[in-house]
């Protein structure tokens, strides 16, 4: 198993999401990253939907990225780290 599998992936995803600084909030559900963008603009939006790890992208009271229940976790974790670094 490839430790730094999920710390690549959302370092994809911080870029195609404008950056750590264009993310003023992170948390997940089951299933999704939820998160609250400073700049909406900045998101690539075809790229974060044609990005495999990804498996939607909603958009309600938070931005929503469905990455399903087995990444979502390691995911937050690996971003929360990239914010946290920033």
């Amino acid at each position: 198993m490839d430790k730094y599998k999920y710390l690549r992936t959302a370092a994809v995803l911080r870029d195609l999401l404008g950056g750590t600084d264009n993310i003023a909030s992170l948390t997940h559900c089951v299933t999704r990253l939820r998160l609250t963008l400073t700049d909406r603009a900045r998101v690539d939006d075809t790229a974060l939907r044609d990005h495999p790890a990804v498996l939607g992208v909603l958009e309600r009271d938070t931005f929503q990225i469905v990455v399903g229940p087995a990444a979502v976790a390691q995911l937050t974790a690996a971003l929360a780290q990239f914010l946290a670094d920033a």
